[in-house]
């Protein structure tokens, strides 16, 4: 039978962007953490996730659409669209 999913512990109210979309970040008891944001598709276009654990900090950068990638669309565009039909 498989392992039962960890429940997030620690869940706050979703940040609100600018543009309406919502970030959530949970975090879990075994110290790992979860980020979901609206508005797909995002791209992965920056990760720093070693070093000095002392020091250093875990960085992730999702960018929208085609920012440096081939994103089935390009939010900017998809946005200008929502913000003038």
């Amino acid at each position: 039978m498989p392992a039962e999913p960890l429940k997030a512990h620690f869940t706050p109210d979703p940040i609100q962007l600018p543009d309406g979309r919502k970030v959530r970040i949970s975090a879990y008891p075994d110290g790992s953490i979860r980020i979901r944001v609206d508005g797909l598709p995002y791209v992965l276009t920056e990760a720093y996730l070693s070093g000095n654990p002392d020091k250093d900090q875990a960085i992730l950068k999702l960018s929208p659409g085609k920012q440096g990638s081939n994103a089935a669309y390009n939010y900017v565009e998809e946005l200008e669209k929502k913000l003038h039909p």
